[in-house]
């Protein structure tokens, strides 16, 4: 049973993340992404990571999304033109680097192992108990059952230990993303776009030749009163 869910949610998961690449639409893509997003919660809860997957929907569905959503709907383009499509030159390398990341990852999943360097996550079959064993046991055994038991906390010791430098460097991407994005915005706003200003002035030119082509001079006008 556990492999048909499996099996379903990576099905769901895969729909979503492709929706979300190919969506021309912004607000489609935004909505398949929180479907994507539900489906790693539905990952964490077979897991058995009930924290992390409360805190996948509370933070990523309810913060992250919602944000996005609103930016979304502060833009003038949300459909989409042929200046945002991939140039065809980048398409075979974008593919190439993508396949990189999907061997690294599958490599790294099915080769991972404790912190202590004993034992592959893929060989447990069981949930660790909570209590503790009467005689000795191996490191990588107490590591398991204090980041299944205690995973707030675990999760806390990690990330500003074992992982310290990744979550810097997450941030300093993020808080650079966002400069950027302040910068373009800012940018838009000083230099309008050449073309909307051409196509406003000839519609100006246009009203205006209307104007005067369907209105009477007024000499002709007063001589028309006269007789």
């Amino acid at each position: 049973m556990a492999e048909f869910l499996f099996l379903v949610i990576a099905v769901l998961g895969l729909a979503s993340a492709f929706g979300t690449v190919l969506a021309r639409n912004l607000v489609h893509a935004a909505l398949y992404l929180i479907g994507f997003f539900f489906t790693v919660a539905c990952m964490f809860v077979l897991l058995e990571a009930e924290f992390l997957a409360a805190i996948q929907v509370l933070v990523y569905i309810g913060a992250v999304a919602i944000l996005l959503i609103f930016g979304i709907m502060l833009t003038r383009n949300i459909q989409g033109d042929d200046t945002t499509t991939i140039p065809t030159a980048w398409k075979v390398p974008g593919l190439f680097a993508g396949f990189c990341l999907f061997v690294i990852l599958v490599f790294g999943i099915n080769n991972a192992v404790a912190p202590s360097g004993k034992g592959t996550w893929s060989s447990s079959t069981l949930r660790p108990s909570i209590a503790v064993g009467q005689g000795p046991e191996p490191a990588w055994v107490t590591e398991r059952r204090q980041s299944i038991n205690d995973m707030a906390r675990m999760v806390g010791v990690q990330l500003m230990t074992r992982y310290a430098v990744a979550f810097e460097v997450a941030g300093l991407l993020l808080t650079a993303a966002l400069v950027g994005a302040i910068a373009l915005a800012h940018r838009e706003e000083d230099d309008p776009t050449p073309g909307r200003s051409a196509a406003m002035g000839s519609q100006s030119t246009t009203d205006n030749g209307a104007r005067g082509a369907g209105s009477t001079p007024p000499a002709v006008a007063s001589s028309r009163s006269r007789s």
